[in-house]
């Protein structure tokens, strides 16, 4: 997520009162940027008091995380309670994130080289 978008959102959430209305507001943003980095979302998180409401968020953030291999234990070192640590990692383990797709190579056009 860039640095606007995340600020902005940081704003917001210093304003709200609800983890409800917090988690939603995270959820939309990510899901609008389509990427988050592991640190940015235990910055988000941590204005939800709840485990199970954070825990709820930092699922979903997964399938954006721009850092999947550090998400479990980055993100799982802001809940209060192991269990809901253990269940973001089986959460992991059962969604395994996408391999980064390559760059694509560029194509090269050879003229008048009579063996292509």
């Amino acid at each position: 997520m860039d640095s606007h978008t995340f600020n902005n959102l940081i704003s917001s959430l210093k304003k709200g009162d609800f983890d409800d209305d917090k988690a939603d507001a995270i959820k939309t943003t990510v899901q609008a940027a389509k990427a988050v980095s592991a640190s940015q979302m235990v910055q988000l998180l941590k204005f939800i008091s709840f485990d199970d409401t954070k825990l709820e968020v930092a699922k979903m953030g997964y399938q954006y995380t721009t850092d999947p291999h550090s998400y479990g234990n980055t993100v799982g070192g802001i809940f209060s309670f192991s269990d809901a640590k253990d269940e973001l990692n089986a959460h992991i383990r059962q969604n395994p994130h996408p391999p980064p797709k390559p760059a694509p190579q560029p194509t090269v056009i050879i003229y008048g080289c009579p063996h292509f």
